[in-house]
């Protein structure tokens, strides 16, 4: 039963990652594209999406 219990986590783990990475991806296109946007605020928001996507990766290892 624990074995499960672990996969139903892992899984559910997984999942929030992909719908996390994914509003990340979404954000910094918009800010990437919008010309108003602070050069720091774009920075802050590709670094944070690199670091997701880093995240993302090790959690599939």
């Amino acid at each position: 039963m624990r074995r499960h219990d672990e996969r139903d986590h892992f899984s559910e783990i997984s999942m929030l990652l992909s719908e996390i990475q994914s509003d990340v991806e979404q954000l910094n296109s918009r800010a990437q594209s919008m010309p108003q946007t602070p050069e720091t605020l774009r920075e802050g928001i590709a670094a944070l999406a690199d670091k997701i996507d880093a995240l993302c990766d090790l959690s599939r290892r």
